[in-house]
């Protein structure tokens, strides 16, 4: 009298409980929001790597200057108690660092190199 387990209805999906937790969203977004966060990160990285750098490029064009400074004035002063007379820097500055600021304008407007200045 007919097959076995006609009369049966097919079976039934479990039903989603109010209980269950939500979806999670696609991985796509997930990873692209990701990818940026970690490209913003690493601009932000270079950039505070290269405000470093050159914060210690002038660092160390300063403690050479300050260097420079002191070997001059040791330099002048061992010249005037030798009874050599320093090298005298034109007239005005009365400062250390002024003193500095003329040396510095003097070397600069020699040409560079040892060679004649182009006329």
């Amino acid at each position: 009298s007919g097959f076995r387990g006609s009369t049966r209805s097919p079976p039934k999906k479990p039903s989603v409980s109010p209980e269950d937790p939500p979806r999670t969203p696609p991985l796509a977004p997930v990873l692209q929001l990701l990818r940026n966060q970690l490209q913003e990160k690493d601009a932000l990285i270079r950039h505070l790597e290269n405000d470093w750098e050159r914060s210690r490029a002038q660092r160390e064009r300063e403690e050479r200057l300050l260097v420079t400074a002191w070997y001059n004035m040791g330099l002048a002063l061992q010249q005037q108690e030798g009874g050599t007379p320093p090298r005298r820097l034109p007239s005005g500055a009365q400062s250390f660092l002024a003193q500095q600021r003329l040396a510095t304008v003097a070397r600069r407007a020699r040409a560079p190199h040892g060679r004649a200045p182009s006329s």
